[in-house]
């Protein structure tokens, strides 16, 4: 499959293109900056520019869409004396949720305009809210699959309801295949301290990421799933590992810090995470492999 990759010299981006050349398809990348190394070509091109994202997918068959301008306080705004996410800069916030929308929608026209068949979109499991809250925001039930309300109140998260919005109508209009891929949070060899550091604190960032996690291999398998399977219209899936990174059982954690949510769902045995991958294992035949319980065992 010939396949374009906007984001190509993200951290996410690197490991897909990697990927999609070891499956055999014809890959190319496109961000506004050349990665360090790359197995394919890779161009320069302004995502503003719908013209140009339309003589790149030409000759594509699809296209995954991981482009992005970050938020800063995902990574740096909880205040773990008070739990809560602070965000102050929220000019610069308005002018990245606008620009990452535009970015999206330009993207997913381009596709259209050139005829793509397929698009793979990067979205955030931060899509239903629980991730950055301002306000107290449990969840309504345990483990949440693709059916649980949307309720994002910040930037970040509200982005991606919206990207998912025109996913959704894109493929109404035109019958295009697309998939949303609502990733927990990614992590590579360099953060394995990190997750130490939440191993050993469980709220140092709040309870919305439920302890999730995903490898960013397995993060990038699940893009190239994504473009192989086939499906009709327009499908969400929840990307994490399907244990959590602690090591007592989730129905502990929710005791002890989500005591207020009453119904706790099938499933949510063991070290089994609080957001559900069974659509995924269902529909892509999608299923994390670095475990971090293989670690431990070893």
């Amino acid at each position: 499959m010939r396949v374009v990759v906007t984001g190509g010299s993200g951290r996410l981006g690197q490991f897909v293109l990697r990927e999609l050349f070891t499956h055999a398809h014809q890959v190319s990348a496109i961000d506004a900056v050349k990665p360090r190394e790359c197995p394919c070509p890779t161009y320069v091109v302004d995502l503003n520019k719908v013209e140009a994202l339309i003589e790149q997918f030409k000759k594509a068959d699809a296209v995954i869409h991981l482009a992005r301008q970050r938020f800063p306080y995902t990574e740096s705004g909880f205040n773990s004396t008070t739990q809560r996410w602070e965000r102050p800069d929220v000019a610069g916030d308005a002018a990245r949720f606008n620009a990452n929308v535009a970015m999206t929608n330009n993207v997913l026209a381009g596709a259209q305009a050139a005829g793509v068949k397929k698009v793979v979109c990067g979205s955030s499991l931060a899509i239903y809210g629980l991730y950055y809250p301002v306000t107290d925001l449990p969840p309504d039930y345990l483990p949440i699959d693709e059916e649980h309300p949307l309720r994002p109140q910040d930037p970040y998260g509200l982005s991606k309801v919206v990207g998912e919005k025109l996913c959704d109508a894109l493929s109404q209009k035109s019958g295009m295949q697309i998939a949303s891929l609502r990733f927990s949070g990614i992590y590579t060899e360099e953060h394995r301290a990190l997750l130490a550091e939440r191993k050993k604190s469980p709220t140092i960032r709040g309870t919305g990421a439920l302890w999730s996690y995903i490898d960013v291999r397995d993060a990038a398998r699940a893009c190239r799933l994504a473009l192989e399977a086939n499906f009709s219209g327009h499908q969400a899936f929840n990307i994490c590992a399907p244990d959590t990174i602690m090591d007592i059982s989730t129905r502990e954690l929710v005791s002890r810090y989500l005591s207020q949510v009453m119904d706790l769902r099938e499933g949510l045995t063991g070290r089994n995470g609080g957001y559900s991958v069974a659509k995924a294992k269902a529909m892509l035949e999608f299923e994390a492999k670095l475990l971090l319980e293989h670690e431990r065992s070893t």
